[in-house]
Parts: C-alpha cells; structure tokens; sequence
C-alpha cells in the first residue's frame, strides 16, 4: 500500500508539473512512449481546467479571444494547480494573478472584469436568506434608530473598479463588441447582488457606496447618517440616510434589522 499511495502522489506531481522522472514507473508499449503516454493525463487535466475558467469568465475569454484566453488559463494553472475537489472553486485567485502576470498586468481591465465576473458567479451562487421590509423597519422604535445595525443579503457584494468592466461585460454578453478599455482616475463603486435567481448590478453614487460598505461592516445606522453629513451635507444627511435604507429594502440588499441595544 506504501507503494502504491507513493506511486499515486508521483503521478500527481507529474500532472501538476511533467517532468522525467515519473516516465521510469510506467510500463513500455509498442504504441507510444512513456512520455507520450503520460502527457495525454498531463494535457487533459490542463485543458479541464482552462475549460472550466472559461465557463466562469465567458466575457474575458471573447474579450481575450479563444488562443488569448487559452496562453493566460495556462499560465494560471500552471502557477496555481488545483487544490479544490469542486472545479467551481478553482479560479478564485485568477484576479489577482492578472494583476501581476507579466503578460496581462500592463491591461489592467482583465484583471477588473475577472473580480467582476466572479462577483456574478458568487452573487448566483449565494446562500438564500429572507428578506426584511418596510414594515420590520416601521416597528422598529424610534430610541433604537440610532443604534440599529442593516445585516446585507449573503449575494451582495461591493466592488471598486477603475475600468469599464462592468460595460464590457454588458456588450460581451450581447455579442456585441466590447469597447475600448477605458480608466478612470479614481475608482467608483460597483453593486453585484442577487434578486430572485438573477444576478444584479448597478453603479453607486459615492454617498451610497461608503453608506453600503459601512453597513457591510456593522457600522450603526447613527455612525452611517454620521458619515454621509462629510459627502452631503449635515441638513441632506438624515433623509439620504433614509432614502437609502428604503431604497435598499425595495432591491432586495437587507435580509435582517438589529435593533439597538
């Protein structure tokens, strides 16, 4: 059994990573060498992988087209093997090693619209919860506004972008030709969530972005109407504060209100 289970890790490191040595432990046949016998495992388990990323990043590869997509999954796999039993997991890491390839890191719209094709794909993904409303809200007292606490739905995700991934993603899923990578000089706020079984996305005006991301982290409704007064004013900022939370129940976004306490 030692034998065996030091052969079966042998042959694992050989698909990960073909070298020689494993071609010693393998019987000659007429037909191919060992080495020729063995890369058809080492390829395959390749070519699953780069299928797999591309079932979860359509939008990069017709952005990168089929033989662009395939150089990057590539060097992807081969600088990260595979360490989940679920393929739908393998490409979590693909964003940042975009950012720093050496083939993409000058374009750093692919490493963008990799995160924002992930959001997608989590957002689907994500655990159901139920959904608070307006009326939980209005039985809330008014004493506990001040220290209730906003517990977002498990899909929503918030993403600050300096490309245009969001509208390339759009015209790569119409077929249409994506446009131009464009950047800006700062990043803006990006909504992915899931309403119903669809995935959702918008842009966020910067008040709604930081009030979200605040709320992300348990901050409490007084500390979020706190907030907005330094990006709209402390006369606007109780009723943006409001208008947000309305806003926010009627897309689906809040799955719980935690009074004060």
């Amino acid at each position: 059994m030692k034998e065996l289970a030091s052969l079966q890790r042998a042959f694992q490191r050989h698909v990960y990573l073909p070298g020689r040595a494993m071609e010693r432990a393998v019987l000659p046949a007429s037909r191919a060498n060992a080495g020729r016998r063995l890369a058809v495992y080492a390829d395959a388990y390749r070519s699953r992988l780069v299928e797999a990323l591309g079932t979860d990043y359509p939008a990069l590869q017709t952005l990168l087209g089929e033989t662009g997509f395939g150089r990057m999954m590539r060097d992807f796999v081969a600088a990260h093997p595979s360490r989940h039993s679920n393929l739908r997991w393998y490409g979590g890491e693909l964003a940042r090693f975009l950012a720093r390839s050496r083939r993409s890191r000058g374009r750093p719209l692919l490493a963008e619209l990799a995160r924002f094709e992930w959001a997608l794909g989590l957002a689907f993904d994500a655990a159901d919860a139920p959904l608070a409303t307006a009326q939980e809200v209005a039985r809330v007292p008014a004493a506990d506004w001040p220290g209730m606490r906003l517990r977002l739905h498990p899909s929503v995700r918030l993403l600050w972008l300096r490309c245009n991934a969001p509208h390339v993603w759009r015209a790569a899923s119409a077929g249409r030709k994506p446009p131009a990578a464009a950047m800006r000089l700062r990043p803006s706020g990006w909504l992915v969530w899931r309403k119903g079984h669809e995935p959702f996305y918008r842009a966020l005006p910067p008040e709604e972005a930081w009030a979200l991301g605040a709320a992300a982290r348990g901050r409490e409704f007084a500390s979020l109407t706190s907030g907005l007064r330094r990006l709209v004013g402390a006369e606007r900022a109780a009723q943006t504060g409001a208008q947000l939370l309305r806003n926010w129940l009627a897309e689906g976004l809040i799955c719980a209100i935690e009074p004060g306490r």
